[in-house]
């Protein structure tokens, strides 16, 4: 189960580097509309309908139908994202089930097997407790792109959760632990009891301070 769980959570990876490339490959373009001074709309004709001579309508042209490609395949590969992440938590669903399972057959007696009845139902119980919120999210950043909202209540983010010591310290270690990784990140959003799914990837070089772009502060 193991190596399955580690293949999906690759496949996931993976698809986060297309993403990346993507989005790197759009900042480009954009690049290239600003070196004209244009944008998506602005008329690529004179006031008497000749073709505009202050700009490159190649490159214009060009990087515009780039643009509107590479959205379109930023959307798939998000949907693509959103199926992997689904994959990795039914499989780490199906192994805590699994590790249950086992961990019932070898009890001993019916009066244990009631207490590990119990002890389940308060850890899930637990496993809702939020133990941070999203204060503020930067535009462009990692946790904009993992989806994360301001407002969000962090249940569990990696292996860090409301029964980790010294959450926010340990929290802050995990981050840097885990620069250009993956990391599943689970939170409470609005009056909602359902939990959201997310993956976010720590790193540098996205044009703000941290390597998350957000503030979060104890629940």
């Amino acid at each position: 189960m193991d190596n399955t769980q580690s293949e999906a959570m690759k496949k996931a990876q993976e698809l986060i580097k297309q993403k990346d490339d993507i989005e790197a490959e759009i900042r480009k373009a954009q690049e290239e509309l600003q070196s004209q001074k244009v944008g998506m709309n602005e008329k690529l004709v004179d006031n008497n309908g000749f073709p505009r001579s202050d700009i490159d309508l190649v490159l214009v042209t060009t990087a515009r139908s780039n643009i509107v490609r590479l959205k379109n395949d930023h959307k798939a590969i998000m949907d693509k994202i959103e199926e992997a992440l689904h994959a990795v938590h039914a499989e780490a669903l199906a192994e805590k089930q699994r590790s249950s399972n086992m961990a019932n057959t070898q009890s001993a007696s019916t009066s244990v097997a009631d207490k590990r009845t119990g002890t389940k139902q308060d850890s899930n119980e637990e496993s809702l407790i939020p133990f941070a919120r999203v204060n503020a999210v930067a535009p462009d950043s990692p946790a904009k792109d993992a989806g994360l909202m301001q407002g969000d209540r962090i249940v569990a983010f990696g292996t860090i959760n409301i029964k980790t010591s010294n959450i926010m310290a340990s929290l802050s270690e995990h981050v840097q632990s885990r620069e250009n990784k993956p990391i599943i990140v689970r939170v409470l959003r609005g009056v909602s009891t359902e939990l959201h799914s997310l993956i976010l990837v720590p790193k540098q070089g996205w044009g703000g301070r941290g390597l998350l772009g957000c503030h979060i502060v104890p629940a």
